[in-house]
């Protein structure tokens, strides 16, 4: 039984008489215990739904297309915490002060189902691998980082027991469950004939084993008492490349796809150009910081600047130092083919380390300090999306609301895809 938190207007529910507080007991028998039960059960077409209203509960009958939604969100269920002490944790390397979810550790396949986080299938039951075939819960995205069970271990700070990942891919497999992995490589620990020995093992589950990324461990200045790592060097990062390049001649040939994909700051810090999109194959990765500066430098070509040449006004972007070069080039693009003055901001994130280059990770305090200091005449700020949640925060608990009634400037976030900038240059600047 879970709560019903809203019920859409002129939906099936709405017209069924349910209503948002009514309690969601079962559907044709099922207990329905969260989203995933839900959207399993709901797809039936002759369905039988029990509801609790207060202390009475009763029972709906009603027919629909399989494919139709019932029009339900229900409240939040509890996640399963994390239970491992990864030597790479980023929660563990996060100062006090910040959005409070930020501190919250999941590991739970619903969560993955769901949203695509990342788990490490280390506190899987017999239950949980049984409800997953049943339910077809796919894709699920696996933190592997070694297919070695003591390396593995000792990098997750688990049990070698519960660590060991192979045989757990293998019952996924075995239930034709589609799975992406990532491998966070850590100098001197993971990477070398380790990584080469993970993905070569990692191929063994494909066709189901779609996709691994390749990332690059991440540092804050928040490490005081944390394990001894250090970042990838250049030199290290293009050592990977070349291996993933080699890697994926020969998964080609095998598979039809690469398999084995190096994430965009690696890339860049091995100084190598952004391949193309054939690359990416199906860009399963993308929020995984896989294949985003391609898609982000094709938009570029197509945004259609012949709209804005009557346009005056001067925007400023602010970025960080891996998207810069790519945020440059639509700069220069912007100022060549239309009456648009453009400057970028290159912001240092102060506030977790000069080593935290994505923009995924600026801050609300280090863009407004940016934008008090901007002495320059501008009519717009434009700051990445990715850096906000869906309510417009920040991940230091600071809204965009805030930084706008504090600086008194305009200041909003990219769109989210770059086709959409002429129209929102048209419509945030004056004619």
């Amino acid at each position: 039984m879970v709560e019903i938190k809203e019920v859409g207007k002129e939906s099936i529910a709405y017209e069924l008489g349910i209503s948002r507080g009514d309690r969601l007991c079962s559907i044709n028998g099922y207990t329905i215990n969260d989203e995933i039960d839900l959207m399993f059960h709901e797809s039936d077409s002759s369905l039988v739904i029990e509801i609790e209203e207060g202390k009475e509960k009763r029972l709906i009958r009603t027919q629909k297309l399989p494919e139709e939604r019932l029009g339900i969100k229900l409240s939040s269920f509890e996640f399963r915490r994390c239970n491992n002490s990864c030597i790479f944790c980023f929660y563990d390397q996060m100062p006090k002060g910040l959005r409070k979810s930020l501190y919250q550790k999941d590991d739970d396949f619903r969560l993955s189902f769901l949203y695509g986080n990342y788990i490490t299938l280390t506190n899987m039951t017999e239950e949980n691998f049984k409800r997953i075939g049943e339910q077809k819960l796919s894709p699920l995205y696996v933190s592997v980082h070694s297919t070695d069970p003591e390396l593995r271990a000792r990098m997750l700070g688990s049990a070698k027991k519960k660590a060991s990942i192979k045989r757990a891919l293998k019952r996924l497999v075995d239930e034709e469950i589609k799975i992406h992995t990532q491998i966070v490589i850590c100098p001197g620990i993971n990477d070398g004939k380790e990584l080469e020995k993970t993905v070569c093992e990692l191929s063994h589950y494909f066709p189901y084993l779609r996709s691994v990324a390749v990332i690059p461990v991440g540092l804050t200045k928040y490490r005081e008492g944390l394990f001894p790592l250090r970042e990838l060097t250049g030199k290290e990062c293009l050592g990977i490349v070349k291996n993933i390049l080699f890697w994926q001649e020969d998964f080609r040939k095998k598979f039809g796809v690469g398999f084995v994909y190096p994430s965009d700051e690696i890339l860049i810090k091995a100084e190598f150009a952004i391949p193309m999109k054939e690359f990416y194959d199906d860009f399963a990765q993308l929020e995984n910081g896989v294949g985003n500066s391609r898609i982000f430098l094709d938009e570029i070509e197509h945004i259609n600047t012949e709209e804005l040449k009557d346009m005056s006004g001067t925007v400023i972007f602010i970025t960080s130092l891996l998207p810069f070069p790519w945020v440059n080039l639509l700069r220069k693009r912007l100022v060549l083919e239309s009456t648009i003055s453009c400057d970028i901001i290159l912001l240092e994130n102060s506030f977790f380390g000069k080593s935290v280059t994505v923009s995924g990770l600026l801050v609300g305090k280090d863009i407004l300090k940016a934008v008090e200091s901007y002495n320059s005449d501008a009519d717009l700020f434009i700051i990445p999306r990715n850096c906000l949640n869906d309510d417009e925060v920040f991940l230091d608990d600071v809204s965009l609301k805030e930084l706008n009634t504090l600086t008194g400037r305009k200041i909003i976030s990219s769109p989210s895809s770059l086709s959409s900038l002429t129209d929102t240059l048209k419509r945030e600047l004056i004619v």
